[in-house]
Protein backbone atom coordinates (compact mmCIF):
# COMPACT_ATOMS: atom_id res chain seq x y z
CA UNK A 1 0.00 0.00 0.00
CA UNK A 2 1.34 3.57 -1.02
CA UNK A 3 0.95 6.14 1.76
CA UNK A 4 1.15 9.93 0.24
CA UNK A 5 2.95 11.98 2.46
CA UNK A 6 2.68 16.08 2.41
CA UNK A 7 6.43 17.59 2.91
CA UNK A 8 6.84 20.40 4.71
CA UNK A 9 9.62 22.80 4.77
CA UNK A 10 9.97 26.47 5.66
CA UNK A 11 13.23 29.00 6.93
CA UNK A 12 12.51 32.50 8.63
CA UNK A 13 14.57 34.38 6.46
CA UNK A 14 15.98 33.86 2.91
CA UNK A 15 17.52 37.12 2.19
CA UNK A 16 18.72 36.13 -1.45
CA UNK A 17 15.72 34.49 -2.36
CA UNK A 18 17.37 31.30 -3.67
CA UNK A 19 16.31 28.58 -1.08
CA UNK A 20 19.36 26.72 0.22
CA UNK A 21 17.72 26.29 3.25
CA UNK A 22 14.41 24.76 2.07
CA UNK A 23 15.82 22.62 -0.74
CA UNK A 24 18.34 21.11 2.23
CA UNK A 25 15.04 20.33 4.32
CA UNK A 26 13.40 18.89 0.85
CA UNK A 27 16.66 16.62 0.37
CA UNK A 28 16.72 15.48 3.77
CA UNK A 29 13.25 14.45 4.53
CA UNK A 30 12.76 13.24 0.93
CA UNK A 31 15.78 10.44 1.95
CA UNK A 32 13.89 9.42 5.28
CA UNK A 33 10.88 8.86 3.05
CA UNK A 34 12.89 6.88 0.55
CA UNK A 35 14.17 3.93 2.64
CA UNK A 36 10.26 3.71 4.02
CA UNK A 37 8.70 1.00 2.52
CA UNK A 38 5.56 2.19 0.60
CA UNK A 39 6.34 5.92 1.57
CA UNK A 40 6.20 8.68 -0.93
CA UNK A 41 6.43 12.12 -0.74
CA UNK A 42 3.11 13.10 -3.11
CA UNK A 43 4.08 16.88 -2.88
CA UNK A 44 5.92 19.50 -0.92
CA UNK A 45 4.48 22.10 0.78
CA UNK A 46 7.08 25.40 1.34
CA UNK A 47 6.97 28.39 3.03
CA UNK A 48 10.11 30.25 2.32
CA UNK A 49 11.12 33.27 4.02
CA UNK A 50 8.27 33.20 6.41
CA UNK A 51 7.94 33.00 10.07
CA UNK A 52 6.11 30.51 12.04
CA UNK A 53 6.46 32.42 15.37
CA UNK A 54 4.93 35.74 14.36
CA UNK A 55 1.21 35.61 14.99
CA UNK A 56 -0.19 37.88 12.21
CA UNK A 57 1.99 35.64 9.78
CA UNK A 58 -0.07 33.58 7.50
CA UNK A 59 1.82 30.73 5.70
CA UNK A 60 0.01 29.70 3.30
CA UNK A 61 1.82 26.36 2.29
CA UNK A 62 1.19 25.00 6.12
CA UNK A 63 -2.45 26.38 5.51
CA UNK A 64 -2.64 24.00 1.97
CA UNK A 65 -1.15 21.16 4.15
CA UNK A 66 -3.91 21.14 6.75
CA UNK A 67 -6.71 21.42 4.18
CA UNK A 68 -4.90 18.18 2.38
CA UNK A 69 -4.96 16.38 5.51
CA UNK A 70 -8.62 17.00 6.54
CA UNK A 71 -9.87 16.30 3.42
CA UNK A 72 -8.15 13.27 3.04
CA UNK A 73 -5.58 14.14 -0.24
CA UNK A 74 -2.44 12.80 1.92
CA UNK A 75 -2.05 10.01 4.24
CA UNK A 76 0.39 12.10 6.50
CA UNK A 77 2.97 14.72 7.33
CA UNK A 78 7.06 14.26 6.93
CA UNK A 79 9.03 17.16 7.90
CA UNK A 80 12.90 18.22 9.14
CA UNK A 81 12.07 18.67 12.59
CA UNK A 82 8.32 20.02 14.35
CA UNK A 83 9.41 23.48 15.09
CA UNK A 84 9.56 23.90 11.04
CA UNK A 85 5.71 22.93 11.67
CA UNK A 86 4.92 24.92 13.88
CA UNK A 87 6.66 27.25 16.76
CA UNK A 88 3.05 28.53 18.13
CA UNK A 89 1.16 25.60 20.49
CA UNK A 90 -1.87 27.50 18.18
CA UNK A 91 -0.60 26.03 15.67
CA UNK A 92 0.42 22.50 16.51
CA UNK A 93 -3.29 22.35 18.33
CA UNK A 94 -4.44 22.92 15.14
CA UNK A 95 -2.27 20.02 13.75
CA UNK A 96 -3.16 17.72 16.31
CA UNK A 97 -6.52 17.81 15.53
CA UNK A 98 -6.53 16.66 12.64
CA UNK A 99 -4.33 13.70 13.83
CA UNK A 100 -6.75 12.95 16.32
CA UNK A 101 -9.80 13.12 13.76
CA UNK A 102 -7.86 10.62 11.86
CA UNK A 103 -5.77 8.26 14.08
CA UNK A 104 -4.44 6.43 10.69
CA UNK A 105 -2.17 9.45 9.78
CA UNK A 106 1.61 8.87 9.50
CA UNK A 107 3.73 12.06 10.89
CA UNK A 108 7.50 11.70 10.68
CA UNK A 109 10.63 14.08 11.44
CA UNK A 110 14.40 13.32 10.38
CA UNK A 111 15.38 14.62 14.04
CA UNK A 112 12.65 12.96 16.11
CA UNK A 113 10.56 10.05 16.39
CA UNK A 114 6.86 11.41 17.18
CA UNK A 115 3.62 9.90 16.85
CA UNK A 116 0.48 11.90 16.90
CA UNK A 117 -1.62 9.18 17.10
CA UNK A 118 -0.85 9.01 20.90
CA UNK A 119 -1.13 10.66 23.59
CA UNK A 120 2.43 10.64 24.60
CA UNK A 121 3.70 11.70 21.41
CA UNK A 122 1.13 14.98 21.05
CA UNK A 123 2.59 15.64 24.79
CA UNK A 124 6.11 15.34 23.67
CA UNK A 125 5.39 17.07 20.50
CA UNK A 126 3.41 20.08 22.46
CA UNK A 127 6.37 20.18 25.16
CA UNK A 128 9.13 20.76 21.92
CA UNK A 129 6.99 23.25 20.10
CA UNK A 130 6.67 25.22 23.80
CA UNK A 131 10.49 25.26 24.40
CA UNK A 132 10.87 26.13 20.32
CA UNK A 133 8.43 29.02 21.21
CA UNK A 134 10.67 30.37 24.23
CA UNK A 135 13.90 30.45 22.19
CA UNK A 136 12.09 32.42 19.93
CA UNK A 137 10.62 35.10 21.85
CA UNK A 138 14.27 34.94 23.71
CA UNK A 139 15.79 35.51 20.37
CA UNK A 140 13.39 38.32 19.49
CA UNK A 141 13.70 39.65 22.55
CA UNK A 142 17.43 40.18 21.93
CA UNK A 143 17.38 41.30 18.57
CA UNK A 144 14.72 44.03 19.37
CA UNK A 145 17.13 45.55 21.94
CA UNK A 146 19.90 44.92 19.32
CA UNK A 147 18.08 47.21 16.88
CA UNK A 148 17.14 49.70 19.47
CA UNK A 149 20.93 50.32 20.76
CA UNK A 150 21.51 50.98 16.60
CA UNK A 151 18.39 53.21 16.42
CA UNK A 152 19.36 55.17 19.04
CA UNK A 153 23.08 55.30 17.77
CA UNK A 154 21.94 56.79 14.09
CA UNK A 155 23.14 53.33 12.67
CA UNK A 156 21.85 51.27 9.50
CA UNK A 157 19.94 48.66 11.02
CA UNK A 158 19.88 44.70 9.05
CA UNK A 159 18.14 43.70 5.96
CA UNK A 160 18.26 45.08 2.39
CA UNK A 161 20.11 48.11 1.21
CA UNK A 162 18.01 50.82 1.08
CA UNK A 163 17.22 52.50 -2.20
CA UNK A 164 19.29 55.55 -2.63
CA UNK A 165 22.74 53.97 -1.57
CA UNK A 166 25.22 51.50 -2.15
CA UNK A 167 25.94 48.27 -0.47
CA UNK A 168 27.83 49.91 2.12
CA UNK A 169 24.23 51.73 3.05
CA UNK A 170 26.11 54.64 3.68
CA UNK A 171 27.42 56.59 0.07
CA UNK A 172 24.73 57.65 -1.92
CA UNK A 173 24.18 56.00 -5.60
CA UNK A 174 24.21 58.54 -7.85
CA UNK A 175 21.63 56.87 -10.34
CA UNK A 176 19.35 56.28 -7.81
CA UNK A 177 19.47 59.42 -5.78
CA UNK A 178 18.71 61.10 -8.81
CA UNK A 179 15.30 59.12 -9.76
CA UNK A 180 14.40 60.04 -6.18
CA UNK A 181 15.65 63.68 -6.80
CA UNK A 182 13.50 63.68 -10.07
CA UNK A 183 9.93 61.90 -8.83
CA UNK A 184 10.19 64.72 -5.88
CA UNK A 185 10.77 67.64 -8.58
CA UNK A 186 7.67 66.11 -10.33
CA UNK A 187 5.37 65.30 -7.19
CA UNK A 188 5.54 68.67 -6.24
CA UNK A 189 5.01 70.11 -9.87
CA UNK A 190 1.65 68.26 -10.24
CA UNK A 191 2.62 64.69 -11.51
CA UNK A 192 0.84 62.09 -10.84
CA UNK A 193 2.06 59.05 -8.77
CA UNK A 194 1.04 57.01 -10.94
CA UNK A 195 2.66 58.58 -13.93
CA UNK A 196 6.06 58.39 -11.68
CA UNK A 197 5.12 54.32 -11.52
CA UNK A 198 5.14 54.11 -15.24
CA UNK A 199 8.47 55.69 -15.70
CA UNK A 200 10.27 53.68 -13.03
CA UNK A 201 8.82 50.48 -14.80
CA UNK A 202 9.61 51.97 -18.31
CA UNK A 203 13.37 52.35 -16.83
CA UNK A 204 13.25 48.64 -15.28
CA UNK A 205 13.61 50.28 -11.89
CA UNK A 206 14.39 47.58 -9.38
CA UNK A 207 14.77 47.63 -5.61
CA UNK A 208 17.60 45.97 -3.68
CA UNK A 209 15.17 42.79 -3.45
CA UNK A 210 15.49 42.83 -7.52
CA UNK A 211 12.31 40.33 -7.83
CA UNK A 212 13.02 40.95 -11.47
CA UNK A 213 9.19 42.26 -11.51
CA UNK A 214 8.25 45.70 -12.16
CA UNK A 215 8.37 47.89 -9.33
CA UNK A 216 5.02 48.36 -7.92
CA UNK A 217 3.02 51.82 -6.61
CA UNK A 218 3.55 50.83 -3.10
CA UNK A 219 7.43 50.18 -3.47
CA UNK A 220 7.97 53.51 -5.11
CA UNK A 221 5.51 55.48 -2.51
CA UNK A 222 8.11 54.05 0.07
CA UNK A 223 11.25 54.62 -1.52
CA UNK A 224 10.24 58.53 -2.00
CA UNK A 225 8.60 58.94 1.14
CA UNK A 226 11.53 57.11 3.85
CA UNK A 227 12.56 59.39 6.76
CA UNK A 228 16.09 58.38 5.67
CA UNK A 229 16.37 60.25 2.69
CA UNK A 230 16.42 63.56 5.04
CA UNK A 231 18.81 61.81 6.97
CA UNK A 232 16.74 60.73 9.41
CA UNK A 233 16.88 56.81 11.64
CA UNK A 234 13.76 55.12 10.92
CA UNK A 235 12.07 52.43 12.67
CA UNK A 236 9.36 50.34 10.78
CA UNK A 237 8.96 53.40 8.38
CA UNK A 238 8.58 55.53 11.37
CA UNK A 239 10.98 58.75 12.83
CA UNK A 240 13.21 56.88 15.68
CA UNK A 241 13.07 59.51 18.53
CA UNK A 242 15.96 59.22 20.98
CA UNK A 243 16.71 58.99 24.62
CA UNK A 244 16.65 63.17 24.15
CA UNK A 245 12.87 63.37 23.06
CA UNK A 246 14.58 64.51 19.58
CA UNK A 247 14.45 62.80 16.35
CA UNK A 248 17.77 60.82 15.38
CA UNK A 249 19.82 61.54 12.68
CA UNK A 250 21.75 59.01 10.84
CA UNK A 251 25.43 58.18 9.95
CA UNK A 252 24.12 57.93 6.29
CA UNK A 253 24.65 60.56 3.37
CA UNK A 254 20.88 62.31 2.75
CA UNK A 255 19.63 62.45 -0.38
CA UNK A 256 17.25 65.74 0.67
CA UNK A 257 16.15 68.14 3.13
CA UNK A 258 13.50 67.41 6.11
CA UNK A 259 11.53 70.45 4.39
CA UNK A 260 11.85 68.65 1.19
CA UNK A 261 10.48 65.57 2.74
CA UNK A 262 8.13 66.96 4.66
CA UNK A 263 6.46 68.18 1.51
CA UNK A 264 6.39 65.65 -0.98
CA UNK A 265 4.86 63.26 2.26
CA UNK A 266 2.00 65.77 2.15
CA UNK A 267 1.65 65.80 -1.33
CA UNK A 268 1.95 61.37 -1.24
CA UNK A 269 -0.83 61.72 1.68
CA UNK A 270 -3.08 64.00 -0.46
CA UNK A 271 -2.88 61.48 -3.72
CA UNK A 272 -3.48 58.29 -1.05
CA UNK A 273 -6.86 60.03 -0.19
CA UNK A 274 -7.80 60.77 -3.34
CA UNK A 275 -7.13 57.28 -4.64
CA UNK A 276 -8.66 55.76 -2.17
CA UNK A 277 -11.58 57.98 -2.21
CA UNK A 278 -11.83 57.91 -5.83
CA UNK A 279 -11.50 54.50 -6.54
CA UNK A 280 -8.98 54.90 -9.20
CA UNK A 281 -6.31 52.54 -9.43
CA UNK A 282 -3.36 54.52 -10.86
CA UNK A 283 -5.24 55.85 -14.22
CA UNK A 284 -5.06 59.08 -15.74
CA UNK A 285 -8.46 60.83 -14.77
CA UNK A 286 -8.14 63.77 -17.49
CA UNK A 287 -7.40 63.23 -21.16
CA UNK A 288 -8.05 66.63 -22.20
CA UNK A 289 -6.75 69.68 -20.82
CA UNK A 290 -9.19 71.60 -19.47
CA UNK A 291 -11.71 69.02 -18.87
CA UNK A 292 -13.43 70.73 -14.98
CA UNK A 293 -11.45 73.94 -15.63
CA UNK A 294 -14.05 75.09 -18.53
CA UNK A 295 -17.87 76.37 -17.32
CA UNK A 296 -20.63 77.27 -19.23
CA UNK A 297 -21.91 80.68 -18.27
CA UNK A 298 -25.32 79.50 -18.91
CA UNK A 299 -26.35 77.44 -16.33
CA UNK A 300 -22.12 77.03 -14.73
CA UNK A 301 -21.93 73.28 -15.34
CA UNK A 302 -18.21 72.11 -16.45
CA UNK A 303 -18.05 71.75 -19.76
CA UNK A 304 -16.95 67.90 -20.86
CA UNK A 305 -15.03 66.72 -23.87
CA UNK A 306 -17.39 64.77 -26.46
CA UNK A 307 -15.33 63.12 -29.69
CA UNK A 308 -18.54 63.07 -31.59
CA UNK A 309 -19.86 66.71 -31.47
CA UNK A 310 -21.48 67.17 -34.35
CA UNK A 311 -21.01 70.93 -35.98
CA UNK A 312 -19.64 73.75 -33.75
CA UNK A 313 -18.35 76.85 -33.57
CA UNK A 314 -14.70 77.30 -35.34
CA UNK A 315 -14.78 72.82 -35.84
CA UNK A 316 -13.00 72.48 -39.06
CA UNK A 317 -9.99 70.24 -38.20
CA UNK A 318 -11.04 70.39 -34.24
CA UNK A 319 -11.18 66.50 -32.96
CA UNK A 320 -12.94 67.32 -30.18
CA UNK A 321 -15.41 70.01 -28.52
CA UNK A 322 -15.94 71.26 -25.03
CA UNK A 323 -19.95 70.62 -24.13
CA UNK A 324 -22.01 71.67 -21.83
CA UNK A 325 -24.09 68.45 -20.12
CA UNK A 326 -27.72 67.97 -21.11
CA UNK A 327 -30.03 68.85 -18.29
CA UNK A 328 -30.18 65.48 -17.76
CA UNK A 329 -26.68 65.75 -16.49
CA UNK A 330 -27.59 68.47 -14.38
CA UNK A 331 -26.10 71.20 -17.47
CA UNK A 332 -28.07 73.30 -19.70
CA UNK A 333 -27.06 71.48 -23.25
CA UNK A 334 -26.87 75.44 -24.68
CA UNK A 335 -22.95 75.64 -24.79
CA UNK A 336 -20.48 74.08 -26.88
CA UNK A 337 -16.74 74.55 -28.45
CA UNK A 338 -14.50 73.10 -30.47
CA UNK A 339 -11.87 72.13 -28.27
CA UNK A 340 -8.15 72.76 -29.94
CA UNK A 341 -9.03 76.42 -30.09
CA UNK A 342 -9.80 77.08 -26.99
CA UNK A 343 -6.48 75.08 -26.08
CA UNK A 344 -4.63 76.90 -27.90
CA UNK A 345 -5.38 80.19 -26.62
CA UNK A 346 -5.61 79.51 -23.15
CA UNK A 347 -1.78 78.07 -23.90
CA UNK A 348 -0.88 81.46 -25.23
CA UNK A 349 -1.94 83.08 -21.88
CA UNK A 350 -0.29 80.66 -19.95
CA UNK A 351 2.91 81.61 -21.80
CA UNK A 352 2.60 84.94 -21.07
CA UNK A 353 2.59 84.47 -17.28
CA UNK A 354 5.04 81.70 -16.91
CA UNK A 355 7.73 84.40 -18.90
CA UNK A 356 6.54 86.87 -16.18
CA UNK A 357 7.17 84.86 -13.47
CA UNK A 358 10.62 84.14 -14.77
CA UNK A 359 10.80 88.13 -14.70
CA UNK A 360 13.15 89.24 -12.00
CA UNK A 361 11.07 89.49 -8.60
CA UNK A 362 11.59 89.77 -4.70
CA UNK A 363 12.35 86.03 -2.62
CA UNK A 364 9.49 83.74 -1.47
CA UNK A 365 8.50 84.67 2.14
CA UNK A 366 9.79 82.47 4.35
CA UNK A 367 7.63 80.64 6.56
CA UNK A 368 6.50 81.96 9.56
CA UNK A 369 6.30 78.99 11.99
CA UNK A 370 10.03 78.37 12.28
CA UNK A 371 10.52 79.96 15.50
CA UNK A 372 7.29 78.50 17.30
CA UNK A 373 8.11 75.22 15.64
CA UNK A 374 11.67 74.96 17.42
CA UNK A 375 10.30 76.27 20.75
CA UNK A 376 7.37 73.19 21.17
CA UNK A 377 10.08 70.83 19.70
CA UNK A 378 12.30 71.71 22.48
CA UNK A 379 9.67 71.99 25.27
CA UNK A 380 8.55 68.14 24.24
CA UNK A 381 12.32 67.28 24.70
CA UNK A 382 12.90 68.87 27.45
CA UNK A 383 9.37 67.00 28.70
CA UNK A 384 10.49 63.45 27.76
CA UNK A 385 13.70 63.85 29.36
CA UNK A 386 12.10 64.97 32.69
CA UNK A 387 9.32 61.72 32.15
CA UNK A 388 12.21 59.75 31.94
CA UNK A 389 14.29 60.84 35.03
CA UNK A 390 11.14 60.89 36.45
CA UNK A 391 10.82 64.21 37.80
CA UNK A 392 7.09 64.69 36.49
CA UNK A 393 4.23 62.19 36.73
CA UNK A 394 2.57 60.41 33.46
CA UNK A 395 -0.35 62.07 34.26
CA UNK A 396 0.97 65.65 34.57
CA UNK A 397 3.37 64.58 30.97
CA UNK A 398 0.71 63.51 29.03
CA UNK A 399 -1.56 66.39 30.09
CA UNK A 400 1.08 68.85 28.90
CA UNK A 401 2.36 66.89 25.98
CA UNK A 402 -0.59 65.70 23.60
CA UNK A 403 -1.30 69.36 22.97
CA UNK A 404 1.86 70.34 22.09
CA UNK A 405 2.49 67.18 19.98
CA UNK A 406 -0.86 68.43 18.08
CA UNK A 407 0.14 71.93 18.10
CA UNK A 408 3.65 69.88 16.38
CA UNK A 409 2.18 68.09 13.82
CA UNK A 410 0.21 70.69 12.39
CA UNK A 411 2.98 73.00 12.40
CA UNK A 412 5.11 70.77 10.24
CA UNK A 413 1.77 70.55 8.31
CA UNK A 414 1.93 74.08 7.46
CA UNK A 415 5.43 74.06 6.80
CA UNK A 416 5.01 71.46 3.92
CA UNK A 417 2.01 72.96 2.62
CA UNK A 418 4.39 76.28 2.53
CA UNK A 419 7.25 74.69 1.07
CA UNK A 420 4.67 72.48 -1.63
CA UNK A 421 2.91 76.34 -2.72
CA UNK A 422 6.64 77.53 -3.00
CA UNK A 423 8.26 74.93 -5.52
CA UNK A 424 4.87 74.79 -7.67
CA UNK A 425 5.85 78.73 -7.53
CA UNK A 426 8.70 78.83 -8.90
CA UNK A 427 8.00 75.75 -11.42
CA UNK A 428 7.96 77.59 -14.47
CA UNK A 429 9.42 76.49 -17.69
CA UNK A 430 9.38 77.42 -21.17
CA UNK A 431 5.88 76.03 -22.71
CA UNK A 432 7.19 76.54 -26.44
CA UNK A 433 10.13 73.63 -25.32
CA UNK A 434 8.91 71.57 -22.81
CA UNK A 435 5.00 71.70 -22.15
CA UNK A 436 4.25 69.11 -25.08
CA UNK A 437 7.06 67.03 -23.13
CA UNK A 438 4.79 66.84 -19.96
CA UNK A 439 2.34 64.63 -18.95
CA UNK A 440 -1.34 65.64 -18.55
CA UNK A 441 -1.33 66.18 -15.50
CA UNK A 442 1.31 68.31 -15.50
CA UNK A 443 0.45 70.28 -18.14
CA UNK A 444 -2.70 70.73 -15.95
CA UNK A 445 -1.11 72.06 -12.93
CA UNK A 446 0.81 74.16 -14.68
CA UNK A 447 -2.63 76.25 -15.81
CA UNK A 448 -4.08 75.86 -12.33
CA UNK A 449 -1.40 77.62 -11.19
CA UNK A 450 -2.68 81.01 -12.95
CA UNK A 451 -6.15 80.10 -13.66
CA UNK A 452 -9.04 79.06 -11.21
CA UNK A 453 -11.49 78.75 -13.99
CA UNK A 454 -12.54 79.72 -17.42
CA UNK A 455 -16.51 80.87 -18.42
CA UNK A 456 -17.40 79.85 -22.13
CA UNK A 457 -20.27 82.28 -23.48
CA UNK A 458 -22.60 80.91 -25.88
CA UNK A 459 -21.24 81.72 -29.18
CA UNK A 460 -24.87 82.46 -31.04
CA UNK A 461 -26.63 80.67 -34.28
CA UNK A 462 -24.37 80.77 -37.49
CA UNK A 463 -21.17 81.44 -35.76
CA UNK A 464 -17.96 79.71 -37.31
CA UNK A 465 -14.77 81.63 -35.96
CA UNK A 466 -13.33 81.55 -32.77
CA UNK A 467 -13.63 84.36 -30.85
CA UNK A 468 -11.57 84.37 -27.75
CA UNK A 469 -13.87 87.68 -26.52
CA UNK A 470 -16.49 84.78 -25.13
CA UNK A 471 -14.05 83.25 -22.90
CA UNK A 472 -13.93 84.72 -19.52
CA UNK A 473 -10.73 84.10 -17.65
CA UNK A 474 -10.56 83.72 -13.63
CA UNK A 475 -7.53 84.18 -12.17
CA UNK A 476 -5.60 82.73 -9.28
CA UNK A 477 -4.30 85.28 -6.86
CA UNK A 478 -0.47 84.48 -7.56
CA UNK A 479 -1.08 85.17 -11.38
CA UNK A 480 1.57 88.02 -12.32
CA UNK A 481 -0.55 90.91 -14.56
Amino acid sequence: MVVRLGGYARISLDKDGEELGVERQRRDYRQVAGVRPGWEVARDYVDNDVSAFKRNVIRPQFEALLTDLESGVIDGVIAYDVDRLARQPRDLERLLDVFEARPNLVFCTVTNDLDLSTSDGRTMARVMVAFANKASADTGRRVARKHKELADAGKNGGGFPPFGWKDDRLTVDPAQAALITKAHDDLLAGTRMSTIVREWQAKDVQTSRNTGKPITRVAVRSILSNPRLAGFRAVKGEIHIGPGGKPVMGVWEPICTPERLEAVTVVLDGVRSQHRDNGQKGTNAYKYLLSGILRCAQCGARLAPNLRSSWTEGSNGSRFAYRCPPSTDNGCGKVSRAGEPIDSHILSLIHDAEARLKAPKSEAAEWSGAARLAEVEQELAELITAKREKKISAASWIAVVEPLEAERDELRHDRARHAVAAAQAADTLNLAEDFERLPIERQRAVILKHIKTVIVHPAGRGARKFNPDLLEVVWTAQAVF
